[in-house]
């Protein structure tokens, strides 16, 4: 077995899904509007991607749009 190759039956889910629904949308961060794919998972916000079918972007995003999941994920001000 060559080094770092998990066993046959080790019983770990090296690739375990990562949504269960896909939706397309777009990016509000800055005035661009890119075009991205919003990955779900039991309704919660899993990963965001850009879409290759863009016009805008053709699935590149910048960093702001890439961080854009730290908006859902991450605790606002407490007021």
């Amino acid at each position: 077995m060559p080094f770092g190759a998990p066993a046959e039956n080790d019983g770990v889910d090296t690739s375990p899904p990562v949504a269960d629904e896909v939706k397309t949308t777009t990016c509000y961060m800055c005035a661009c509007r890119c075009g991205i794919r919003v990955f779900l998972k039991d309704g919660q916000l899993r990963y965001i991607q850009g879409n290759r079918d863009h016009p805008v972007n053709k699935g590149v995003l910048c960093g702001k749009g890439a961080a854009g999941i730290m908006n859902h994920s991450l605790p606002g001000p407490s007021a």
